[in-house]
């Protein structure tokens, strides 16, 4: 041990996932953080490497080349089962183009095929559509009437048509996507079961791929297919990429919003007085909620690596905690206090470095103008249930979400 690491917390830990407050991190996180930006983590499957707690030490480290992903893990989760999964989906050839997976030049040259897509002139240019997808699902609220689960209704249709739009497939084709990304985001489903989702999902997106080379359209797959840039295997891994994160995460964070405006009728009226402020709203909650609760996907060092008072050894995996460090006194003053008057730039809910969300702008633009619209249309609109009613499901689970969230208005 040299004098570097005396001054961080060195004893191993589990990663936290107990929450007291349903809308803060584990507060263990919290004390762990104030004895040092950074701490030993033991994953799951016992072997050790470290926990980022601190905004800039985790910003630092996201953005420094030193350290690969290609071999990440999960911090928790049964280890056979996450090992096993693992096993399979880095055997598959599709894996070649799964983003969060690769490093330079193959990360650098796959992302930049499909970056285009993602800007923010292309995100704004499609907001149109992004408003009648809106439009349509609240009218199909209004028609169903009151009660209706906000992420069923609403926020999961949102989504997943929103990233159909992009990739040029039918609505329709939610439900291909959509149940082998569940059973894939389950902490609770078997190695063989997930392992037939996996199989089911790359199928799906090798029909995409053949139907878009049969009849391409002006989208994303077709103009993948098109170009020549990239291989099939490699468009194949990065549709998958994109329906599962393009779809999950959003409607995730679009009704844990909404719960959490509801939750606090102040906090709605605010957004109900003006509508406009909906993109900041958009920022602070991000950066409050921090959904990714497991924090980043590992980071291996692939040399000695010093960062302030941490010294990784080469080998030894580290993971960011996105929701600890979102609230970081140093960044982000009275950070437990959300405040949509806070300027929340920075934050670090979409990750940093050059493995940031690639649909971060789109992710804003849906929640933007969903929130928009939901106040507008429901003005009202309220918790069909008690707060202590709506249950979340976390623990060894990726994201922090509502299992359901009926609302009436």
């Amino acid at each position: 041990m040299n004098s570097k690491q005396d001054a961080v917390a060195t004893e191993p830990v589990e990663l936290p996932s107990k929450r007291i407050e349903r809308l803060d991190p584990p507060p263990a996180l919290r004390h762990l953080r104030e004895r040092g930006p950074a701490c030993r983590l033991r994953f799951s499957d016992g072997q050790l490497g470290w926990l980022v707690l601190g905004y800039s030490l985790g910003r630092e480290l996201l953005v420094d080349s030193r350290f690969s992903v290609a071999d990440f893990v999960q911090p928790l989760g049964d280890p056979e089962v996450v090992g096993e999964v693992d096993r399979i989906e880095r055997s598959m050839p599709e894996h070649a183009g799964v983003l969060i997976a690769l490093d330079p030049p193959q990360h650098t040259r796959i992302r930049r095929a499909a970056a285009s897509y993602f800007t923010v002139k292309a995100v704004a240019d499609r907001e149109a559509a992004i408003e009648r997808i809106v439009a349509g699902r609240l009218d199909a609220m209004e028609a169903a009437g009151a009660p209706v689960d906000l992420l069923t209704a609403f926020a999961l249709p949102l989504s997943s048509f929103s990233i159909c739009e992009v990739l040029g497939v039918p609505h329709a084709d939610r439900e291909r996507f959509e149940r082998p990304s569940a059973v894939l985001a389950d902490p609770g489903a078997s190695a063989a079961e997930k392992r037939a989702a996996l199989v089911e999902f790359s199928d799906y997106c090798r029909d995409v791929v053949d139907r878009k080379r049969e009849s391409p359209g002006a989208d994303l797959l077709s103009d993948l297919v098109s170009s020549g840039k990239l291989s099939e295997d490699e468009i194949v891994g990065l549709a998958r990429q994109l329906f599962e994160a393009g779809h999950e995460t959003t409607a995730t964070m679009l009704t844990l919003s909404v719960f959490t405006l509801l939750s606090e009728r102040s906090r709605w009226d605010a957004l109900r007085a003006d509508p406009e402020r909906a993109a900041a709203v958009v920022e602070e909650l991000m950066r409050y909620l921090s959904i990714l609760q497991m924090g980043t996907f590992s980071r291996t060092a692939t040399e000695d690596v010093e960062l302030g008072d941490v010294v990784i050894k080469q080998g030894e995996k580290v993971v960011v905690s996105i929701p600890e460090a979102n609230r970081d006194p140093e960044k982000f003053a009275e950070p437990d206090a959300l405040d949509f008057d806070r300027n929340a730039a920075g934050h670090l809910a979409f990750g940093h470095g050059r493995h940031m969300c690639i649909g971060q702008h789109l992710a804003r633009w849906e929640l933007k103008v969903a929130l928009r619209g939901l106040v507008e249309r429901f003005p009202d609109l309220y918790l069909a249930v008690p707060l202590e009613e709506v249950h979340f499901y976390g623990g060894e689970h990726l994201l922090y979400g509502v299992e359901a969230l009926p609302v009436a208005w």
